[in-house]
């Protein structure tokens, strides 16, 4: 199911309460309205609506090959929506998705605050990890580029995703961001744990193949205990 409130980017450095929305496509679903009734109805509104916020929008292609005609989707943050949604009413409908989109603006503020406090922990760890490296007796050959290899590794076991993938995660993606502000605070938890394990091994004189297969297992067998009952038939 489509999350009802969004965030175009997990990049702590433009995160903030205001950057959350919900669509008027979800608005839509989920009072059960027609696509053509909620954005008739913003177009009504509209002055209001951007007397709380620019309004912003985006177009959507109806086609999931993504060919042929599109629909033109606002985004509402929670101001906007806090005044939109009672003009649709009060049906049972509306009702609880009044409910379900507070709990979810409010969940999105919770994952916010989490993620900044595990990035803030984790920064000091990052020095280490970083002298770490510049002293590990195999930084020579590569030099500067273990730093990103190794981070690399420790961000794509903990997501399961590619580089590119994680950077897709932010539309406005530029080389000064690091792979670690796009990570949620769960995965930053588990960044953590793989971290302090590659600190370990570097100290130990370990080569770059063995640290990598051993980071790879324990992502796995973290996997394994937590769901013992994967392969059961």
């Amino acid at each position: 199911m489509t999350p009802l409130v969004l965030f175009d980017s997990l990049d702590l450095s433009k995160a903030s309460n205001e950057s959350f929305y919900t669509t008027t496509e979800i608005v839509a679903e989920r009072s059960d309205n027609s696509y053509k009734v909620v954005s008739d109805l913003v177009r009504k509104y509209r002055f209001e609506l951007e007397k709380i916020a620019p309004l912003n929008s985006f177009f959507k292609k109806l086609n999931v090959n993504n060919v042929g005609r599109s629909r033109k989707i606002y985004k509402l943050n929670e101001q906007q929506t806090l005044f939109f949604i009672p003009l649709l009413g009060n049906t049972p409908a509306v009702v609880q998705f009044k409910f379900d989109l507070a709990a979810a603006f409010v969940a999105m503020r919770n994952e916010l605050q989490a993620r900044k406090i595990a990035r803030a922990v984790e920064k000091p760890k990052g020095v280490t990890l970083h002298q770490s490296i510049s002293e590990w007796e195999h930084f020579p050959p590569h030099g500067n580029t273990w730093h990103t290899i190794i981070r690399s590794l420790l961000a794509t076991t903990v997501t399961g995703l590619t580089k590119k993938q994680i950077q897709a995660r932010d539309t406005d993606w530029r080389k000064e961001k690091t792979l670690l502000d796009l990570l949620n605070s769960e995965e930053m938890e588990r960044y953590k744990m793989l971290e302090s394990i590659a600190i370990a091994m570097i100290e130990a004189g370990s080569d770059y193949e063995p640290l990598k297969v051993a980071i790879k297992a324990t992502m796995e067998t973290k996997k394994a205990v937590s769901d013992p009952h994967q392969n059961d038939f």
